[in-house]
């Protein structure tokens, strides 16, 4: 009898573990490619029942947290082979590993936070003990956009960029909407209490967010900005033989009816070359363009052996007016932890050439050329970090995101980068222009949408003027380091309460 208790267990615990597990894959679907935001309420509310129902003890909700992460990180991020599978010979067997390893570790945030939500947990109330749970979910997906230079990929407010919560970005950001949506989703299956309190929720957000967006006129300034997309992959673009060619293939894109375009914008990285040193550069520019431009390009400083990850504003003359240079760098794709120790074993990062990594920027992203309205400026990764580009774009109009998103493939990384950026032109009430190397070219305007657009592995071009940014967001007004501080401080205010017995006046109004 013991021996069929036993496995009787084993076999419900691995059930268990399934279930979770299957449940974070389904949780994904919310992202891209297949976008289906809403569907976060019903897995999160489900599991949430179910857990309780459950009543795990802390390690079992440890690791019944661990796998409902795993099966969410595992299948949002696939599309991290994809840098892997550039040079399939000496890096290809590494492509399995980056995800395990990325989703593995990923989901240690959720299992804790699951464990947590056990602890001291009778699972009598329902109420409480998925508000803890909440709680605690909402702090790891905080403290995982953080931790470690931090990874928001993916955070589940996100999803709901197109979707009318979406335009809550504008109040209060990505992580405020992230606790929101997992709180109130929580609360749903809780009882008549909890399901009043996240109809209300829901209900006040989408409200919001449709009249937000009612009866919107733009009013379009005289700029006029081409952006281009040469398409070219990602295989072939480092070749040296092919250098000139792509360079050419630039300069036609760029050349056509050129009479009202004040300024052109060349993806990430468009160039193999380093301006500082091609001085024949400019001279094609002035002769093939003539236009402000805005490009990609590595810079190499050679007395200090320093590479960085730049953007350049050239003049019409193809004069280098200014640039930026790379902050938030990509862990193991541009630099290596721990450099100096891997480097003995001939370990760099993807797409840092023949030197150990990039350098970490220390420039300014505010640009301001001539009579184009100043504009800020993200590269590739940095478009992620919502608390950072609001740090470093202070009084601009309008911003420049340039990306190379080949390294990511065309399944789902180069769609779920472009909705952060409608996410950051929520948040800040501007204008976004967005050159990639294949894909996807847009601009989104001050709510999010998408006006215009070039698909993944397509090569053209498209004209767009630029409009006038939006009265100052409430988010960007008071600063996303108030409200990520005033956000943590709230869901450790409201973990402390769930901890107090219920016997505590103001858990029995709640509990």
């Amino acid at each position: 009898m013991l021996i069929v208790r036993k496995n009787s267990f084993f076999l419900l615990t691995r059930i268990n573990y399934f279930i979770f597990a299957l449940s974070g894959a389904i949780l994904s679907i919310a992202h891209p490619p297949i976008s289906l935001p809403y569907i976060t309420i019903f897995v999160l509310a489900s599991i949430g029942i179910y857990w309780h129902n459950t009543k795990p003890n802390p390690r079992s909700s440890f690791f019944l947290g661990w796998f409902f992460g795993f099966g969410h990180f595992f299948f949002s991020l696939i599309w991290i082979t994809e840098p892997f599978l550039v040079t399939p010979k000496e890096t290809g067997i590494l492509a399995p590993f980056a995800l395990i390893l990325l989703a593995t570790s990923l989901s240690i945030f959720w299992g804790f936070a699951f464990w947590s939500a056990s602890q001291k947990n009778d699972y009598k109330s329902r109420f409480r003990s998925l508000l803890k749970l909440g709680a605690f979910l909402s702090l790891a997906e905080l403290l995982r956009s953080f931790m470690f230079t931090g990874f928001p990929w993916v955070i589940l407010g996100i999803a709901f960029v197109e979707t009318p919560l979406g335009q809550s970005l504008a109040l209060f950001g990505p992580y405020w909407l992230s606790s929101v949506v997992i709180i109130l989703s929580f609360m749903t299956l809780t009882g008549f209490k909890g399901f009043s309190i996240a109809i209300l929720g829901f209900a006040s957000l989408f409200v919001y967010g449709e009249n937000r967006k009612k009866d919107v006129s733009f009013v379009e300034q005289a700029v006029k900005i081409r952006v281009v997309q040469p398409n070219i992959d990602q295989k072939l673009k480092w070749k040296p033989e092919l250098a000139s060619s792509h360079v050419e293939k630039l300069f036609e894109l760029s050349q056509n009816d050129l009479e009202e375009v004040d300024l052109i914008i060349w993806p990430e990285t468009a160039v193999q070359f380093f301006l500082e040193y091609q001085k024949d550069f400019s001279e094609q520019v002035f002769e093939k363009i003539g236009k402000i431009m805005i490009l990609g390009a590595r810079k190499y400083i050679r007395e200090k052996n320093e590479l960085f990850n730049s953007a350049y504003v050239l003049d019409e003359m193809g004069q280098i007016h200014n640039s930026y240079d790379k902050k938030h760098l990509v862990p193991f794709g541009e630099y290596i932890p721990f450099a100096d120790i891997m480097k003995k074993f001939g370990v760099k990062g993807l797409a840092s050439s023949d030197i150990s990594g990039f350098t970490i920027g220390q420039r300014s992203s505010q640009m301001h050329i001539g009579d184009i309205p100043t504009f800020g400026i993200m590269i590739c990764y940095e478009s992620i970090f919502s608390y950072e580009v609001d740090q470093n774009i202070l009084g601009v109009d309008w911003l420049i995101h340039l990306t190379n998103d080949a390294w990511f493939g065309s399944y789902s990384g180069p769609q779920q980068h472009l909705m952060h950026s409608q996410a950051r032109a929520i948040e800040q009430g501007i204008t976004v222009f967005r050159s990639a190397n294949t894909g996807i070219s847009a601009v989104i305007d001050q709510y999010g949408r998408i006006v215009h657009r070039l698909d993944l592995n397509t090569e053209g071009y498209f004209d767009a003027n630029l409009s006038k940014k939006l009265a100052t967001t409430i988010y960007s007004g008071w600063g996303a380091r108030n409200w990520n501080t005033l956000l943590f401080s709230l869901i450790v205010l409201m973990i402390i309460l769930c901890f107090i017995k219920r016997e505590n006046k103001l858990m029995r109004l709640i509990g």
